[in-house]
């Protein structure tokens, strides 16, 4: 055996095994890169207009701009904000759960139907109440959810709106507005002073008509405020909403 020529194919081998495993590494870091962006990706006029106004983005906006179309599903259970139409548990669970989807899944799998189609959603949620949201093809539905009310470090009762999806009729997908286009137009138009943006989020949403037997959901970027409030920026027309209502937004006067 020719050892010097193995020593070689072996060196050749190993240099190319570390350019590979270089190459992943790279672009796994670039894809995490890019999956967000910070408030310094906008537009100088909307910089400029969030110094007068005080107002401030917490955290990071998305990058992803996928194609996406209207969402129609059916309701199942009629969504219901009665507190005597939560049901409570037989035997209360740990609280901790709801942040580990197997665990929960196996406490409540049984209990709760469908719950594997539903994700937590920790900026959504309140006190006393963790809200998950309904998924579809890794995007929440933002009017649909499953609320596990808690007390005493303790999952003690919950409430569901249960869905069927349907084929959409919309023929063809379009890719939706970036995030920083839907920030900078809130911000430019629609947010008051001081406001503080703690998320913006791509998902489905729209009103919900309980007598309707189709209901439709467009997809829409979520921008949650630290104060509580929300608003949906329609991710392909940007027409503005909140969740109070869902008549259009009239921008303030500037």
């Amino acid at each position: 055996m020719d050892w010097g020529r193995a020593k070689s194919v072996l060196i050749l081998a190993f240099l190319l095994l570390n350019a590979l495993l270089g190459y992943q590494l790279w672009t796994e870091w670039r894809a995490q890169v890019n999956t967000a962006v910070d408030w310094t990706s906008l537009p100088d006029e909307t910089r400029r207009i969030m110094q007068e106004k005080g107002i401030r983005i917490a955290g990071k906006i998305p990058a992803e701009t996928p194609s996406m179309r209207d969402l129609s599903f059916k309701l199942k259970v009629l969504p219901s904000k009665d507190p005597e139409d939560r049901i409570k548990l037989a035997v209360p669970q740990e609280a901790r759960i709801v942040f580990n989807p197997k665990e929960l899944e196996d406490a409540l799998g049984k209990i709760i139907s469908e719950l594997s189609r539903y994700a937590y959603d920790d900026p959504g949620s309140r006190e006393g109440v963790f809200v998950l949201n309904r998924m579809v093809d890794g995007y929440p539905m933002f009017d649909i959810h499953l609320e596990l009310y808690n007390s005493e470090q303790k999952i003690q009762a919950y409430r569901q709106d249960v869905v069927q999806v349907l084929s959409s009729d919309v023929p063809k997908e379009q890719q939706v507005l970036p995030a920083s286009t839907a920030a900078a137009h809130l911000i430019e138009n629609y947010l008051p002073a001081g406001s503080v943006i703690k998320e913006i989020r791509l998902g489905y949403h729209g009103q919900i008509f309980p007598d309707a037997e189709t209901q439709v959901s467009a997809p829409s970027w979520r921008v949650l405020l630290e104060n509580g409030e929300v608003y949906y920026v329609n991710a392909i027309s940007a027409e503005v909403t909140t969740g109070k209502g869902d008549t259009p937004l009239t921008p303030l006067s500037n």
